[in-house]
């Protein structure tokens, strides 16, 4: 493809040639300017729904205080839901990461529950090898079916 119908296309595609006639004629080519979505990203991840009956957590991992913190090459961050009355994790969710904060999002299903246990929310940042380097403070498990918990750690 030649350049002028690449940039052409690029510029089309990001929706910057809106002053530019309905349709653009290049040699054989008929290019026709793509709409900007109607909805934005915000507006379509706010509408997102969690699956009937389940619950949503999400928030941030951060550094001590809420600073910012780079991380060593192939770290890692769980963040794990602990039943702390049978001593077991019920749910555990883990990316790699650079540096702190980062965002967290943890979808369960609260059948899983007990009414007579005690649930915790915990975040760790492990380095390549699996040594702990930083662990949040254990957080109770909110009971609203959406919820925000950010969750800063300390070093071990």
């Amino acid at each position: 493809m030649n350049r002028v119908l690449t940039t052409a296309l690029s510029l089309i595609t990001l929706g910057l040639l809106t002053t530019a006639p309905a349709q653009t004629q290049i040699g054989n080519v008929t290019l026709t300017p793509a709409k900007a979505p109607a909805v934005s990203m915000a507006a379509s991840y706010a509408g997102e729904d969690v699956p009937s009956g389940w619950s949503e957590i999400k928030g941030r991992v951060t550094g001590p205080n809420g600073s910012a913190l780079r991380l060593p090459a192939g770290s890692e961050v769980r963040v794990t839901v602990l039943d702390t009355t049978a001593a077991r994790i019920l749910l555990d969710v883990s990316f790699g990461t650079t540096r702190l904060s980062t965002p967290y999002q943890l979808v369960y299903n609260p059948v899983r529950l007990s009414d007579t246990h005690e649930y915790v929310v915990r975040a760790e940042i492990v380095d390549a090898r699996g040594k702990v380097l930083y662990r949040s403070a254990d957080a109770a498990l909110p009971s609203a079916r959406r919820a925000a918990l950010n969750l800063a750690v300390r070093p071990r």
